[in-house]
């Protein structure tokens, strides 16, 4: 028998996941969203044949990129760091989304209760607004640089047709044609590498996206809880209730927030189950590929298109592992902050009975509260502010180290 899908309650953050979700669906990943989305009847029918399609596709990309280490021999300096790069970074990338698909059952339990679950029973306007922004200014700034990068390797092939007498074009190296083969079939399929490169990195992006909004959410969750709790005061100075009505309402309150800070924990936890190999991956691949660019920096002419492609590239990961750390270390900060809210909701106005009930309550919700939360990587590293800084300088250092 068919389970009905639980039916939405419409806010701005559950539109905006929906949104997004529905991106990551149109590029080919899962439905990781509670209900269907607004497509054709064409696109939900065969959207499990083209998502294998798409997969297969991406996968037999990767693995010509890889037969490359073998049958090319004729590379410059420059091609032989690239073929490197892309070698190391695209299977982790790809494997990103895969990965992510394990876990659909897991994302899309997590996004329900982030945006609908704890949205229900309370949602302050202003911060939802400042969630939505941010989770679209980090998302768009990514989604640009990381275009901008696959727009200037794009350049670089063609400056190298237009300007060098024997060049070809070429972005990344693949097992065939050569890359001093000038035949048509050669020049047509660069161009198809290049066309399966954007698909690639478009279906990486989507997964890019999710997570960082994801993070963005978590944060501005945490923020939303404090908000409830300095809000539980203003019972107080309602007119129209005696005293004990007014505790009554206090300690209903202080129970739903506690349960609300509860569920969140919850969320957090997922949140680094499901994410964890995703935001380990990405920390070896931004230690690795900063350290081949810069030796590529070093190494290769200084051309204006093989400048840009190397300094967008060298953007798009810091920008890309920079969103990812700065987020969690926000939920770190704002989880801090929480125990803070509870102490100021209101409590010194119950009295009798009802403050020894609510102190022993609060005295509970606290320590829970003042426990460190963090989301780690690698099982060891927490995710910050300044654990971003020490893996950014790390990478200067290996790479000082070695060239």
């Amino acid at each position: 028998m068919d389970v009905a899908k639980p039916q939405v309650k419409s806010c701005k953050t559950s539109e905006y996941f929906r949104y997004v979700h529905k991106y990551l669906y149109l590029v080919g990943w899962p439905n990781y969203w509670n209900n269907d989305f607004d497509l054709p009847t064409v696109i939900i029918k065969y959207h499990d044949t083209a998502s294998k399609i798409l997969n297969a596709a991406c996968l037999f990309f990767v693995a010509f990129e890889l037969i490359g280490f073998i049958t090319q021999n004729n590379l410059s300096e420059k091609q032989q760091t690239d073929r490197q790069l892309f070698g190391f970074s695209h299977p982790f990338l790809g494997s990103f989304g895969i990965i992510l698909a394990f876990h659909q059952e897991k994302i899309s339990a997590l996004t329900n209760t982030m945006v609908i679950e704890l949205k229900k029973h309370y949602n302050n306007p202003d911060m939802e607004m400042q969630m939505i922004k941010k989770s679209r200014r980090h998302s768009m700034v990514y989604c640009f640089i990381c275009s901008f990068a696959l727009i200037s390797y794009g350049l670089d092939g063609l400056m190298q047709c237009l300007y060098d007498k024997d060049g070809t074009f070429v972005t990344v190296i693949t097992a065939w044609p050569d890359v001093n083969d000038v035949s048509t079939a050669a020049s047509y399929f660069r161009v198809f590498a290049y066309i399966m490169w954007w698909i690639f990195m478009f279906r990486v992006s989507g997964v890019y996206v999710m997570l960082i909004s994801t993070l963005v959410c978590l944060g501005h969750q945490y923020k939303n809880l404090q908000s409830y709790f300095y809000n539980l005061n203003n019972i107080f100075e309602i007119a129209e209730l005696t005293l004990r009505q007014k505790e009554e309402k206090y300690e209903n309150g202080l129970k739903l927030g506690i349960n609300m800070h509860a569920r969140t924990l919850w969320c957090t936890r997922e949140c680094e189950a499901s994410f964890m190999w995703v935001l380990s991956g990405q920390i070896l691949v931004n230690v690795t590929v900063i350290i081949l660019l810069m030796a590529q920096m070093l190494s290769s002419e200084r051309t204006f298109g093989s400048v840009s492609a190397i300094v967008s590239t060298m953007t798009a990961m810091l920008i890309s592992t920079g969103f990812f750390m700065w987020n969690a270390g926000d939920v770190t900060v704002e989880a801090a902050a929480l125990s803070t809210a509870m102490f100021n909701s209101g409590w010194q106005n119950c009295q009798g009975d009802s403050t020894v009930r609510v102190r022993k309550l609060l005295v509970i919700a606290m320590t829970q509260a003042q426990v460190p939360v963090s989301i780690r990587a690698l099982g060891i590293v927490a995710l910050s502010y300044q654990s971003y800084v020490s893996i950014v300088k790390s990478s200067y250092s290996v790479f000082s180290v070695l060239y």
